[in-house]
């Protein structure tokens, strides 16, 4: 590997991971369109880089808020990680069947999607210390439920599954905004492992990619988790919202385009 694409992969890694914990949906939301789009890297490649990098907005971000306590609810997070986790290890198998083209359709429309939910929550007003609601047997075998759809997404296109599961924690299990971020971040990591299994049995885990990707994820997702309890991140929110329109447009089009 040449040293200006390492610089670029360590670069891209680092936007990753600083948007990633930033909203808790994991860095493969900002990596996979990276390595795929503008590094030329194969899409089951690039999903399963997508992985690593959720693994290291995980452990840079949860790190720090399991350390400062308060915002992370790890026995909500434990009931519900276990389909999830089970949805990562279906969607890492399940991809190997799918054409690359296929993947980069699927995927400019969760992009879409993403844009949707992201730019609704820039307008959110609800207030980020209340106390969230009685966890009712029903509301969590629901939370279960979308979390396993979660994890099938996560290993079918090397995202954290943030997507769905920020929203499952605070609109169905009724945890605070922020502590529905960082739960998503702890949670994101347990789901990555065993969505990396299928890419690792068929041999698409490139260390070369993986490595300096991790490493630039990792220290932009510690300077995230610092800064997200200090800032206001809705200028953030409705910038990226318009990136990944931008991103899912041209996503499609390559994806279509080689179908």
């Amino acid at each position: 590997m040449e040293t200006f694409d390492f610089f670029m992969i360590v670069s891209g890694g680092f936007a990753a991971g600083l948007v990633g914990s930033l909203m808790g949906l994991g860095g493969g939301l900002v990596a996979v369109p990276f390595l795929n789009l503008l590094m030329g890297i194969p899409m089951h490649n690039a999903a399963a880089a997508g992985l690593i990098s959720t693994l290291g907005v995980s452990c840079g971000a949860a790190g720090r808020y399991l350390r400062k306590g308060g915002l992370i609810d790890v026995p909500v997070a434990l009931q519900i990680e276990l389909a999830a986790a089970a949805g990562g290890l279906m969607g890492g198998f399940i991809v190997g069947y799918l054409k690359g083209a296929l993947l980069q359709v699927v995927f400019s429309g969760v992009l879409v999607y993403s844009a949707a939910q992201i730019f609704r929550s820039s307008f959110r007003t609800a207030n980020s210390d209340s106390v969230g609601k009685l966890i009712s047997s029903t509301r969590m075998y629901i939370a279960m439920g979308l979390c396993l759809l979660a994890g099938v997404l996560s290993g079918l296109l090397g995202i954290g599954g943030g997507l769905v599961v920020v929203p499952v924690l605070h609109l169905v299990l009724g945890l605070p905004f922020k502590s529905s971020t960082a739960t998503s971040n702890f949670m994101m990591g347990l789901t990555a492992v065993p969505a990396l299994s299928g890419f690792v049995a068929r041999g698409q885990l490139d260390l070369g990619i993986s490595a300096p990707l991790a490493a630039g994820v990792l220290m932009g997702a510690t300077l995230g988790s610092w800064i997200m309890p200090r800032i206001s991140t809705r200028w953030l929110k409705l910038v990226f919202s318009l990136l990944l329109i931008v991103t899912a447009f041209e996503m499609a089009r390559k994806g279509l385009g080689a179908w």
